[in-house]
């Protein structure tokens, strides 16, 4: 037993000595492929173990000014004079957060109970990389000096102190200062205890900010408070994508015949990648007051907001029993939910119909039928539409009517009456009602002509009975059609894909002639948005390249059609939210690239 003891310390020892050679041998390396960048632009960190390839991936701290992101390994094996080596390069990407020096690392990583650490580097954040001789101007525009002043989401009431049921605007702008910025989503935002609208089209122009020249997207819905009570609106949330240059000399990261060497990442997006941003912004404290009950009318129904009432009465002179119609108008500002017609006090001497009401963006109107039963009517009663003013804080009525009218006694049914003269006098006379036909004795009777042979003997009928089977079958067909695109959103949507993508090509190309760059790119980019949404079932404003690749990567589809479409969304990109400038001869290529590209597909049937 002792033997047996002694033996497996040995082994251990050997195991042990043998492992600290091994980690003597492999040397960890951190190593940049520059080390001066400007603040919207990225880097890429390596984290090499030379000598081994069997190391995990390393988890990355926190790396001050920079946020991280990984992408993927790199390997590489030789062999010179007999001595094989190998090694792994783990790569990320940087993106700078603020404007200084830097220092990155020492890395510590630890692996099968033995450490390794890394080297240091410095890194310089720059304001912003030098810019293109016809850009020059732009050098006297302050200079931030931190990633989240060049983007950032702002969240804006406008008031913050509210009545119950009180609309108001949440207003949600994403400013963005000399960065190129893609796939932007619809914003979000807490809002416990408020109903939300739904957010209208965005809003673009520019706008500027402490002196800072902005692009402004904005956002806007309105949102009214459930209940009094103090509450938050916010924070709003914001996804959207970063478009950063991308470096290409990566010697130092990896070998030539590395993969992350090769043309594949420098081709997508021209040379750009996507770096994916959340957002947020700050919360508003908001303070939602209930309706006062001094001076409330008897008659309020709970409207809130600015408005003006106008009622009226048609026609004015009508027979007892025949319909009236009261017309009135809400107009103004506020929350139409809470706005419905005030009631007069009829009596028994109208009928009444339920009121119809059309909602338009300003104004609300009722269509109320009544019908008078007697002519003893006289008038309408007035009505008072009363309301809250959101803005003095005071209740308000306005009163319109009564409405005079005249009721005539509806007259008696004309009826003639038909008679014969010089009668027996025991013959009773008959009353003909005016309307009942008359049908005179003929004393002509008209062309005469032989009787035919039976008609269903007749080539000529028989065949005219095939139209009505056909008609049916056209019919019948024509239903299932319309069926299958209520009932089939895929089907549909894939046979409206190519027409609208025609009539989108059209526009562009007035666009083109008219040398209107950026409306150029707009509409180029919401084809393909559309066309590429409707082919293959997928929400129109969230596609991608990346989710399109997803959708064909299974597909047999030549590369060269696959790089005009990753082409095209990095042009579209590049105009709509940076600061590319393109020639006719890219919007024409631009065009003809998308039109092949919808051509190839369709003729396909991908």
């Amino acid at each position: 037993m002792k033997t047996v003891r002694i033996a497996k310390i040995f082994i251990a020892l050997i195991f042990l000595l043998y492992t600290q050679v091994l980690a003597k041998d492999i040397n960890f390396e951190a190593t940049v492929d520059r080390n001066k960048i400007g603040l919207g632009q990225s880097l890429q960190l390596g984290l090499a173990f030379d000598g081994s390839q069997n190391m995990p991936v390393p988890e990355l701290s926190t790396v001050e000014g920079f946020q991280a992101r990984y992408l993927g390994p790199s390997t590489r094996m030789s062999i010179i004079n007999g001595q094989a080596s190998s090694s792994v390069t783990y790569v990320y990407t940087l993106l700078p957060t603020k404007v200084g020096v830097f220092k990155i690392g020492p890395f510590r990583f630890q692996h099968n109970g033995n450490t390794y650490n890394s080297n240091t580097i410095n890194i310089e954040v720059l304001e912003a990389a030098a810019p293109p001789q016809d850009q020059s101007s732009q050098e006297a525009q302050p200079q931030t000096k931190d990633l989240n002043e060049r983007i950032f989401l702002t969240l804006q009431l406008k008031k913050n102190k509210v009545y119950f049921n009180e609309v108001i605007p949440v207003t949600i702008k994403l400013l963005v200062n000399r960065l190129g910025v893609r796939d932007i989503q619809f914003p979000q935002f807490n809002h416990d205890g408020f109903s939300v609208g739904e957010f209208g089209m965005p809003r673009q122009y520019q706008e500027v900010a402490g002196g800072i020249n902005y692009e402004v997207i904005e956002f806007q819905a309105a949102i009214f408070g459930l209940k009094p009570g103090e509450f938050r609106i916010g924070p709003a949330t914001m996804q959207c994508n970063l478009v950063v240059r991308r470096q290409t000399n990566r010697q130092s990261l990896a070998s030539s015949d590395d993969f992350f060497n090769s043309d594949v990442f420098d081709n997508i997006f021209g040379g750009y990648q996507a770096y994916p941003m959340n957002l947020k912004s700050a919360d508003i404290p908001v303070m939602v007051l209930p309706l006062p009950e001094e001076n409330k009318p008897e008659g309020f129904l709970g409207a809130l907001g600015v408005f003006d009432f106008q009622a009226s009465v048609s026609p004015l002179e009508v027979k007892a029993g025949d319909p009236v119609t009261l017309k009135a108008v809400v107009a103004g500002q506020g929350n139409f939910n809470t706005v419905n017609l005030p009631r007069a006090n009829l009596g028994n001497d109208f009928k009444v119909y339920e009121p119809q009401g059309k909602q338009d963006k300003d104004a609300k109107t009722f269509d109320e039928v009544l019908i008078p039963l007697n002519t003893s009517v006289k008038e309408i009663p007035a009505m008072s539409f009363s309301f809250f003013n959101t803005q003095t804080g005071l209740y308000e009525t306005i009163t319109r009517g009564p409405f005079p009218i005249k009721v005539i006694k509806p007259e008696k049914e004309e009826e003639l009456k038909i008679t014969e003269g010089k009668q027996p006098a025991h013959i009773l006379i008959k009353e003909e009602k005016l309307g009942r036909d008359i049908i005179y004795i003929k004393d002509n009777p008209g062309e005469l002509s032989k009787k035919q042979e039976f008609l269903y003997k007749n080539r000529l009928f028989l065949g005219f009975q095939v139209i009505p089977l056909l008609f049916y079958l056209l019919l019948a067909a024509m239903h299932a059609r319309n069926r299958k695109l209520a009932t089939d959103v895929k089907y549909a949507r894939q046979l409206l894909a190519p027409r609208k993508a025609k009539a989108g090509i059209l526009r562009a190309k007035g666009l083109l002639e008219q040398g209107s760059v950026r409306e150029f790119y707009d509409t180029l980019f919401d084809v393909l948005q559309e066309y590429l949404g409707n082919k293959f079932h997928l929400p129109s404003k969230g596609i991608t390249i990346s989710i399109i690749d997803e959708q064909l990567k299974h597909k047999n589809i030549p590369e060269e059609i696959l790089a005009k479409l990753r082409n095209t969304f990095s042009e579209c990109d590049m105009v709509r939210y940076a600061a590319s400038r393109l020639v006719e001869e890219n919007m024409r290529n631009s065009l003809k690239s998308l039109e092949e590209v919808i051509d190839y597909l369709q003729r396909n049937k991908i």
